[in-house]
């Protein structure tokens, strides 16, 4: 069953972009109504041109505008109060609050749109985790109010059956894994269900059973295949390696064998 949120984090050169991109293609061509959103960080427009995927992009400043606008009723004085150091001081100081509300702002468009999905190309793990702890954060400093609504609202929302389904990518290392097990425990801990483990550029399949291998291929595979099965209760789906030379050929070979069983 599709879902209505796909949120795809990880650390910085795991593989992040290339399976949102993937996620949004493939759902893209079956028909789906779907956008791709690079969440606060550099704007794929000319890859997602070339592919034919179907993006959306929302400025940090601007969503937080929109919000502020809503809830004082003026353009103009929300505007006005952007601009004023302290508002600006109060976004460097905090974050989570400007994530809070990008994230809030994607809702309000899958709220208005049933038939639309939206995958999230999250900047890194930790801007995660920063989204999703602010919203709990903020809801027990303030305990009612607008803000409160609105986190409520945003809450029963991503916390619905069948919404929202996050995936951490990973690289197939020690050290990799168990960054992103904290994630996921962490995730977990926030009582989201749908997170899994995503071990993307495995070497390992490629390689054929039986087949000599020089040296340093048959120890990478060797320690590949020792730390797979060492994180074998953590991790849930494996990427094999792309043999593409573009960003554009992964991106599609991704698209073409591997990343349906994400949906």
């Amino acid at each position: 069953m599709n879902h209505r949120l796909y949120i795809v984090t990880g650390k910085g050169g795991v593989g992040k972009t290339s399976l949102s991109l993937a996620l949004a293609k493939n759902l893209s061509a079956k028909g789906q109504k779907v956008l791709y959103n690079s969440f606060d960080q550099e704007e794929q427009v000319d890859l997602c041109s070339e592919l034919n995927i179907p993006s959306i992009h929302f400025d940090l400043i601007e969503s937080a505008r929109k919000y502020m606008a809503g809830k004082l009723g003026s353009e103009l004085i929300a505007t006005w109060v952007m601009k004023t150091p302290f508002f600006k001081s109060l976004f460097n100081m905090i974050p989570g609050l400007g994530h809070m509300i990008l994230l809030g702002h994607i809702i309000d468009l899958l709220e208005s749109d049933p038939e639309l999905t939206i995958v999230l190309d999250s900047p890194s793990s930790g801007h995660a985790l920063t989204m999703f702890e602010s919203s709990h954060n903020f809801k027990e400093i303030f305990g009612s109010g607008l803000i409160v609504s609105d986190i409520n609202k945003m809450h029963r929302f991503i916390y619905g059956e069948n919404t929202l389904k996050t995936y951490i990518t990973s690289l197939p290392t020690k050290m990799a894994l168990n960054e992103a097990n904290e994630v996921k425990e962490h995730l977990q801990d926030l009582a989201f269900k749908n997170t899994h483990v995503v071990v993307n550029d495995c070497l390992s399949p490629i390689l054929e059973l039986g087949e000599e291998l020089p040296y340093f291929l048959d120890t990478k595979k060797k320690l590949e295949e020792s730390v797979l099965e060492e994180f074998k209760d953590v991790v849930n789906f494996q990427m094999s390696h792309s043999l593409g030379e573009t960003f554009q050929e992964v991106i599609l070979d991704l698209v073409n064998e591997k990343v349906e069983k994400l949906i």
